[in-house]
């Protein structure tokens, strides 16, 4: 797969079982109908257990927020008619999250969570020590993964959506994603880390490139890489953990700097 650019395109709301705090949205409307065989109609009639005249919260994607209220036409059908907020910030945080691919299910949850998060961009890349298959499966060769995305920023309460691409190389995946904007630049190794990621500054509000590998982790080669273009290696303790856990808990070590900010400003 080379070089396949990926962003999120138009989509429902994903599996009307999954817990729903906002719903998003193609673009505006001024009401919208939603079948009875519609996933959200499922999910607000029989997980939320909506009735006449609540009001539920939405969202365009990339877009504003806005409140729907709810009434029952009939036939197990619901109509929303919306009333649009005002725009707010645009919330996504410069963490540009790289990731080595691994099994479907890990990529699965690594992709709602860092989105949750609110990173702004994730790279996969198919690693030497990885699975050659992992990149041709469903999730990458249908619209599965703007579908964990999405349910990542429903559950958020966010309206702004990350981008997605997957490489074929880590090579490729620095080339096309150093920027000039300067980044800190962290790689997540047991091996070769002389201390943890909680203890480097992180520099309040400063973009950052954080770059985890597959599974069964670096190649000599791409560790050699990593340092050719000044990314310092950290680590998180001494436990293995599973990636999608090392993707959330350094995220949250990184993102840490991004929230204080957010606090000092309210």
């Amino acid at each position: 797969m080379q070089g396949c650019f990926l962003f999120p395109a138009s989509l429902p709301s994903p599996l009307a079982f999954f817990p729903l705090n906002l719903l998003l949205l193609d673009k505006r409307f001024s009401s919208l109908f939603l079948a009875k065989d519609d996933p959200r109609t499922v999910h607000l009639l029989e997980v939320l257990k909506v009735q006449e005249g609540d009001e539920i919260d939405l969202a365009v994607r990339n877009g504003p927020k806005g409140k729907g209220i709810v009434s029952l036409p009939g036939e197990g059908a619901i109509k929303l008619e919306i009333r649009w907020l005002e725009p707010h910030p645009r919330d996504l945080h410069p963490v540009r999250l790289i990731l080595g691919l691994a099994r479907p299910q890990t990529c699965r949850k690594i992709l709602e969570q860092a989105s949750a998060l609110g990173v702004e961009r994730m790279a996969f890349f198919e690693a030497e020590k990885g699975e050659p298959s992992y990149a041709h499966s469903s999730l990458w060769q249908t619209h599965e993964w703007m579908e964990r995305i999405d349910r990542g920023i429903e559950q958020s309460f966010s309206s702004f959506i990350p981008s997605c691409t997957v490489y074929s190389s880590l090579e490729e995946t620095l080339v096309s994603e150093m920027t000039d904007r300067n980044p800190q630049k962290f790689a997540l190794d047991n091996y070769e880390s002389p201390e943890p990621l909680s203890a480097v500054g992180i520099e309040r509000g400063s973009p950052v490139l954080l770059a985890l590998g597959p599974e069964r982790g670096w190649s000599a080669a791409e560790r050699e890489l990593l340092r050719s273009v000044n990314f310092e290696f950290r680590h998180l303790g001494e436990r293995v953990l599973r990636l999608e856990t090392a993707a959330v808990a350094a995220l949250g070590i990184v993102l840490a700097s991004y929230w204080r900010e957010d606090s000092e400003s309210w």
